[in-house]
């Protein structure tokens, strides 16, 4: 898929659940966000491959390719779509109405090649020049030894819960090296992946199509202008705009929702399948021979719906906030990434609410192996309780920065 191509009248119709996200898109991301609904048949069968592999299928990789979705982040001047962060929401969570694990390593190549603006034109030239789809993922799980030499670093190490590694081109890397003598000075190294190899540690519940394994460096040379400093570039005057760029990573919130904002589409959508197909109500005291006849589990259809739409409205609210950010060249205040980070966690905790109320009437058969909910609530529950999700670590930082007083003190 091009960039000047609009929306094919073939494919399925952009998801109404999603108007908060979709509603201001141009056509190319509407595009977009139509192509990723096509695939939704397509991973939601690969889906139990990939938790059986722990690692996507290549035809998914091969799939999402073919639509242009790796590209999201890849500059125009490239042959990419400078996605924004309502689009690459809207689109990972169509993905992850078809695979949850197939989302969240989208989901992980949108934001690491975000970050891979922040490095040197010459850089992301090496990157994307020849290779628009090249695709970056990342991991900041510690950080090891980056030993200066003439013309760069060597690097070795081990990082874990590398979301994507096994069909990723680029990996950036946590680091820590030396600067005037003593002091550590922690950095980002981004490496080729055919440098690296792979320690096969993800031994998960859930989410096992990720393949979020360890990267292992065994002194890998990194060039000198493959390694930022975060404290450098503070100093440095602005140059070069980064459209995608925040200055702030924690405003890439909205997009991580995305993967399980599609668990509780596609858990909904499931669910209510099997009750319009008249899954019978074993009961001993309901006079309705059908499920779905009866008021109670109506109620909990309802409560699940307009669960799943509040975590829709606030994932969009930390999208939109970042896209005006990208929009204007304005940082977000503290307080707007602060809101942004609630936003995360609570729509997450809204998503596993509305599961519960789901399988709450999809009756225990929806546990047997052969059925796709035990799955997606297992993804689901690990999921969610990513760094990222858990409100407990956020909501100090937060209320300091509602209530003024405190943050004084």
């Amino acid at each position: 898929m091009n960039a000047s191509q609009v929306i094919n009248p073939h494919s399925p119709p952009v998801n109404d659940r999603l108007e908060a996200l979709t509603a201001d898109l141009p056509a190319e991301e509407l595009a977009l966000v139509s192509a990723a609904a096509s695939l939704v048949p397509a991973l939601s069968a690969n889906a139990e491959a990939a938790d059986a592999m722990g690692r996507l299928p290549d035809d998914d990789i091969a799939a999402l390719r073919k639509e242009g979705l790796l590209r999201l982040a890849t500059p125009r001047k490239y042959g990419g779509h400078e996605a924004g962060a309502c689009a690459a929401t809207a689109i990972a969570a169509e993905v992850g109405r078809g695979c949850p694990s197939a989302s969240w390593v989208l989901t992980v190549y949108y934001t690491a090649s975000i970050a891979l603006w922040l490095f040197p034109d010459e850089v992301r030239d090496r990157v994307w020049d020849e290779d628009p789809d090249a695709t970056v993922c990342g991991s900041s799980a510690g950080a090891a030894p980056a030993r200066a030499i003439d013309g760069g670093y060597l690097l070795s190490g081990r990082w874990g819960w590398a979301s994507g590694i096994h069909h990723a081109s680029w990996a950036i890397l946590s680091v820590v090296t030396e600067a005037g003598g003593t002091a550590r000075e922690s950095g980002f190294a981004l490496v080729p992946t055919s440098e690296l190899s792979v320690d096969h540690t993800w031994n998960m519940v859930g989410m096992r199509g990720t393949g979020s394994d360890t990267i292992i460096a065994d002194d890998v040379f990194v060039p000198e202008d493959h390694v930022i400093f975060p404290s450098r570039m503070a100093r440095q005057v602005p140059g070069a705009s980064t459209p995608l760029s925040v200055p702030k990573p924690q405003g890439l919130m909205g997009a991580l929702a995305a993967p399980v904002l599609g668990m509780g589409m596609g858990l909904y959508d499931h669910i209510v399948a099997k009750l319009s197909a008249g899954r019978p109500l074993v009961s001993a005291t309901s006079s309705h021979a059908r499920a779905i006849d009866s008021p109670g589990v109506q109620a909990n259809i309802a409560d699940a719906a307009m669960l799943i739409d509040s975590a829709i409205l606030q994932a969009a609210r930390t999208a939109h906030a970042v896209d005006r950010a990208t929009r204007t060249g304005a940082p977000m205040s503290p307080l707007a990434i602060a809101r942004s980070r609630m936003d995360c966690g609570f729509a997450a905790r809204q998503i596993r609410l509305a599961a519960d109320k789901l399988l709450d009437v999809g009756g225990a058969g929806r546990f047997a192996e052969s059925d796709p909910a035990q799955r997606i609530w297992r993804d689901l529950g690990t999921a969610t309780r990513h760094p990222a999700f858990v409100t407990e670590i956020d909501r100090e930082q937060y209320a300091r920065l509602l209530l003024p007083v405190l943050s004084a003190q």
